[in-house]
């Protein structure tokens, strides 16, 4: 009886905020929504997933995902769940660099 009073509430398995990493990107694979990242300081994990939600902002502005070139240094905002793919949920990179 108890059950039907109490709703069940989803349960989410993702850490509550989003790590950061600088560093180089390698490639990005729209099909296979991936990115290889080369991090400057090896923390962060060198392959990532894309999702819907994922954003991509050149010179602080809203930009498609083919701007972002082979080699380009930027900054990575990613999130890591206790199971599955560390996933990207903003790539920021300024003045073509």
């Amino acid at each position: 009886m108890l059950a039907a009073v109490v709703p069940a509430t989803p349960a989410a398995a993702h850490t509550v905020r989003s790590r950061t990493a600088s560093g180089t990107v390698e490639s990005l694979d729209v099909d296979t929504r991936t990115v290889k990242f080369s991090p400057t300081r090896g923390n962060a994990p060198t392959e990532l997933a894309l999702t819907r939600q994922t954003r991509f902002i050149h010179n602080w502005h809203f930009a498609p995902a083919d701007e972002l070139k082979d080699g380009t240094r930027a900054v990575v905002y990613y999130r890591t769940p206790f199971f599955g793919k560390p996933f990207v949920t903003k790539v920021v990179w300024v003045n073509g660099s």
